[in-house]
């Protein structure tokens, strides 16, 4: 008697999951880089030579700032990562997109005024804050596979229907 292979569904909600792995590496993604930023701004400080002025309340405002930005980039990532090249490179892609789009401006239309921008070595201040741009995608491209890999139900190809042997009989 022939056996019948029945086609597998995938597992889950493929847009869920999708949705679940930009967060989840977004959010992640976001505190490092906000701590980040922070770690910035305190080398500025004490270039500088300013007094202690970093609260705790300012450390969690930033890096709340910088998590809820970052978990909207990170569904972007996740809704463009199939247009990216492979998977390191995906992540390095990303950072060069957003060192054009959002860095450079930055750096060629200062929002903040003048004075602040020549605190310290400035040069030594638009590197720092020009690298972080580069050292996200490369975090979320990271998390990215990570959660990937790890996050539970995802979604298995398809089988096709194979016949099964025919054994002749004697």
């Amino acid at each position: 008697m022939a056996q019948q292979v029945t086609p597998s569904k995938p597992r889950g909600n493929v847009r869920l999951r999708l949705a679940s792995l930009g967060i989840l590496s977004g959010l992640l993604v976001g505190i490092l880089m906000g701590l980040a930023a922070r770690i910035a701004m305190r080398i500025v400080a004490l270039v500088v030579d300013q007094g202690l002025e970093f609260t705790v309340a300012g450390t969690l405002g930033i890096i709340l700032v910088v998590s809820f930005s970052s978990v909207l980039l990170g569904l972007i990532f996740v809704a463009v990562r199939k247009y990216l090249p492979g998977a390191m490179w995906r992540g390095l892609a990303f950072s060069v997109l957003l060192l054009v789009i959002v860095g450079l401006p930055s750096v060629l239309i200062p929002l903040l005024p003048t004075e602040d921008l020549s605190l310290g070595m400035p040069l030594l201040n638009k590197s720092m804050f020009a690298a972080l741009p580069l050292i996200y995608g490369l975090t979320l491209g990271i998390a990215e596979k990570a959660f990937d890999h790890y996050l539970p139900g995802k979604p298995t190809p398809t089988k096709e229907d194979l016949p099964a042997p025919v054994t002749s009989e004697k």
